[in-house]
């Protein structure tokens, strides 16, 4: 039996302190989308310059990432719950970013394999890191918010890569080279990911511009490993079980369909791709990342105002909400009024991922968070990367191929509505689910809440 380690007096940070925190971890997940987001924007110049085949680059931008990303995501948590958070992610975000920018000088397709193999394992630990820091660093009735702000980074820096990196190639043009100062001659797909790599590296140092959060005496992270927190989802599966479900379903909605979006535009509506991209690009930063930031203001105001058990009660309005617009906006019947039930569905319904991220958070004791949450991180990568890249187009071709061009339009508008429904349904009964599990003694909920504040009183 290991004793127990004395509670940190350390006192939390609050006021703009406490945002500040929150806006560091934002800008982790920012730069990690951009350093993950840039190779789909550069695959066709990647491919013609390394003479490689279109299934060397599906492997280069999904499987390879993924591979690490999501092997190395519960060990990653592991070292959250029992080392300093800060450094580790410092560590992590020099590791990816150096990655990043080796991989810009890749002649050949192993080099830059390797390269993705190595940003995806540096990576992993962003996600399990950040919600162990909300987690010990951030009131309940903020943590909403915390997470919001959080989640937003990935639609800021899926935003920034496509934006800044379209600017690069549209300064540069699709010439073989251009010429740097002591670098030399450089591809214009080597500048983007040499900058997006760069762009990281005062984010690893900003890590230690804030005080590392206090664990409290139950979360010195001795004697609680992989099998106690697995057992513990396990002993709860009537939450645990609906709520990785639901957020496997949001997360294949929002990924898959965002993959295939730009698709549809093109071959339905005959929209140029410079302008495609224009679009989504800027729906990504001014419509999708403020979805992230309200819903954490209306989850923290549910909370203040007393309401039961408000998270997965507000997922459920929200897929409710969303339906119609998901379903309507592939069926429209001209460009602009698919422009407009997008950016309408992208304003109400990116949120729902953060949502379920938010309760996971609030469900997981805090000796655990970084191991449910890198579970969680495990489970839902795989969906997106693997299940919502190829979903789209699998039902286009089973059962729309008669529609020619429009078969994308019809699959996406069917599978967003049919896990549209799931995803309310799951929040439907999390939120029965859930009450039950608030007043459950020694659950991650309620009863946690008492001890973060005896903790922050200390």
């Amino acid at each position: 039996m290991t004793s127990q380690a004395p509670a940190d007096t350390r006192r939390a940070p609050s006021g703009w302190r406490l945002w500040y925190m929150v806006a560091v971890l934002c800008s982790t997940n920012t730069v990690a989308f951009i350093d993950r987001g840039s190779l789909q924007l550069l695959a066709p110049q990647i491919t013609r310059d390394l003479g490689i085949s279109d299934s060397q680059m599906g492997l280069l931008i999904g499987p390879a990432f993924a591979l690490t990303y999501l092997g190395l995501s519960v060990p990653a948590g592991m070292l959250v719950d029992r080392f300093a958070r800060r450094r580790l992610m410092s560590m992590a975000i020099t590791f990816w970013a150096f990655a990043t920018i080796l991989s810009g000088f890749a002649a050949a397709f192993l080099p830059l394999l390797v390269g993705r193999l190595a940003i995806g394992g540096g990576e992993a630990m962003g996600g399990p890191g950040s919600m162990s820091i909300i987690r010990d660093a951030v009131p309940p009735e903020k943590r909403g918010r915390s997470v919001a702000i959080w989640a937003m980074g990935a639609n800021i820096g899926g935003a920034i890569a496509f934006l800044a990196g379209g600017a690069i190639l549209a300064s540069i043009g699709d010439a073989l080279s251009v010429t740097l100062p002591v670098v030399g001659a450089l591809r214009s797909w080597q500048l983007v990911l040499m900058v997006s790599g760069f762009l990281a590296i005062p984010v690893a140092f900003l890590m230690f511009s804030f005080p590392e959060p206090a664990r409290a005496a139950a979360s010195a992270g001795d004697g609680v490993g992989l099998g106690a927190a697995l057992s513990y989802m396990g002993s709860r599966w009537p939450v645990f079980l609906p709520l990785f479900i639901v957020n496997g379903v949001c997360i294949v909605i929002t990924v898959g369909s965002g993959l295939w979006t730009a698709t549809m535009f093109q071959r339905v509506f005959h929209v140029p791709r410079p302008m495609v991209g224009l679009n989504l690009g800027l729906m990504n930063l001014f419509l999708a990342m403020p979805s992230q930031f309200l819903s954490g203001i209306v989850m923290d105001w549910l909370e203040k105002r007393g309401v039961k058990n408000p998270t997965p009660l507000f997922g459920a309005i929200v897929t409710a909400v969303i339906f119609g617009l998901g379903v309507s906006f592939p069926l429209a019947g001209d460009a602009a009024t698919a422009w407009t039930l997008l950016g309408a569905y992208l304003l109400i319904g990116t949120c729902t991922f953060t949502i379920g991220t938010a309760l996971v958070t609030r469900l997981s004791p805090r000796d655990m968070v970084g191991k449910i949450s890198a579970t969680h991180f495990m489970w839902v990568g795989f969906l997106g990367t693997f299940v919502g890249g190829v979903l789209y187009p699998g039902v286009s071709d089973a059962f729309f191929s008669a529609q020619g061009d429009k078969a994308i339009s019809y699959a996406i508008a069917t599978v967003i509505g049919a896990l549209d429904v799931v995803a309310f349904l799951g929040y439907a009964v999390l939120t029965l689910t859930t009450r039950r599990e608030l007043a459950k003694p020694g659950s991650g909920a309620l009863p946690t809440q008492v001890v973060e504040t005896r903790g922050a009183e200390q």
